[in-house]
């Protein structure tokens, strides 16, 4: 374990090796498209079924329009899901699931994402449910785990397989704007990634009748930021989810101080203008007091414009240098409204958590700044230190936390206070 940094913003060398953490999970390139082509019924919450088809391939994820009715987390449709790269061995059956969410607009949208469920009758009281948000992917509508066989994480040794073999039903959100078709993406809205993955642990109530109201979330990255924010809404949002706890491993930070930085025009942020334009587009996508064509100049809006359509995880060759990204006086402030907004240290959160993190991620040590942060607002919080570690954590780590989970569900106290 180890103790925390000062709370003093970090300094320019190291708000820059964030730019560079959050770039670096872009890197890969290619995406494909994934699951099963077989129709099966739909299944709402009450387990009535539609006698619609279920439209095959891709166009899966093409919305009903209009929305059929219902509260969120009502299943829109599903099928069966299985892909080459699946290697569960716990006897189990993966689903492809579309459902009503909650825009950040308020209004009724279509989300997407996959529910595994472990064969067999459910035990007294019902299965736990567990919730896997996953990292940056890219924000088309193509990069969801859903749509990408080899990060659906149907593997024993990832978090699913560790937590099926568990007795859990694992849900995976594609997040807002990921999967669907139609929507677009509000990247690191903690709000929108809130709704997502709640309403989805609502829809696997659907899918396997055995599911529970006890809930927890585990997250990596943008699916850890995504977590904490899962945390702070729950209550309110989703008040018939009985979430334990969260798991939030290297969560995403200091996303808001990129424009700042930017605005600087120092040549060494070219390198990261991709994560930028990430963040402008994501804003715009959740609030509309956001307009790239006001913030960025046609270099930069040409360049904006391609990231929604680019293979996932790759990144853009032709991007301008950071000397013409932003216009010269752009009014920043409703940008950095938003990104503040969905900091993770702006959560306010009334459930346990585990934050691990590894010591060899340049996040390190903002993650201990901000586990400081969240502590000094009561939350009920344990850091765990791996100095081996790099932004994912391994087996052993990834054990821990899974036994934590474990804990949860038993009732185990926690620590009285903060732990590092």
């Amino acid at each position: 374990m180890s103790h925390g940094q000062s709370h003093n913003l970090p300094g320019r060398a190291a708000r820059w090796a964030v730019v560079g953490a959050i770039a670096a999970a872009l890197t890969l390139s290619g995406c494909t498209s994934g699951g099963d082509d077989r129709s099966a019924q739909g299944r709402g919450p009450e387990g009535r079924t539609s006698s619609a088809p279920v439209p095959e391939g891709d166009a899966f994820y093409d919305p009903p329009n209009p929305l059929p009715p219902g509260k969120p987390g009502t299943v829109i449709r599903q099928r069966p899901y299985t892909s080459p790269e699946s290697a569960l061995t716990l006897p189990s059956h993966t689903v492809l699931v579309m459902y009503l969410s909650t825009g950040t607009d308020g209004k009724p949208v279509a989300a997407s994402g996959l529910v595994t469920v472990p064969d067999g009758p459910a035990p007294s009281g019902g299965r736990p449910v567990a919730a896997v948000d996953h990292g940056t992917m890219g924000i088309g509508s193509a990069c969801a785990p859903s749509r990408i066989p080899a990060f659906a994480g149907l593997q024993d040794t990832s978090p699913v397989g560790k937590l099926l073999a568990r007795g859990f039903v694992v849900v995976q959100p594609d997040y807002i704007g990921l999967g669907v078709t139609g929507v677009r993406h509000p990247y690191l809205n903690g709000e929108s990634a809130a709704y997502a993955t709640l309403d989805i642990v609502r829809a696997a109530r659907g899918i396997d009748p055995g599911s529970s109201a006890t809930t927890l979330v585990y997250g990596g990255s943008q699916g850890g930021h995504a977590a904490l924010w899962s945390a702070h809404h729950a209550a309110a949002y989703a008040p018939d989810v009985d979430l334990k706890g969260v798991v939030a491993n290297a969560p995403a930070v200091g996303f808001e101080w990129m424009p700042a930085l930017f605005a600087q025009q120092d040549a060494t942020a070219t390198a990261y203008t991709g994560v930028l334009l990430l963040l402008v587009n994501g804003a715009a996508a959740a609030d509309p007091a956001v307009k790239p064509a006001e913030l960025l100049t046609p270099a930069g809006m040409a360049a904006a414009d391609r990231i929604w359509t680019q293979p996932c995880m790759a990144a853009d060759p032709d991007l301008p240098p950071a000397s013409d990204i932003l216009r010269p006086g752009a009014d920043l402030a409703p940008l950095n409204a938003a990104l503040k907004a969905s900091a993770a240290s702006e959560a306010t959160i009334k459930v346990p958590v585990l934050l691990p993190q590894g010591g060899n991620d340049v996040l390190s040590n903002l993650n201990q700044t901000l586990a400081r942060e969240l502590c000094d607002k009561g939350v009920d919080l344990e850091f765990t230190y791996y100095p081996d570690q790099g932004h994912t954590i391994g087996d052993g780590p990834l054990d821990d936390a899974i036994a934590w989970m474990d804990a949860r569900l038993t009732g185990a106290p926690t620590a009285a206070s903060c732990r590092f």
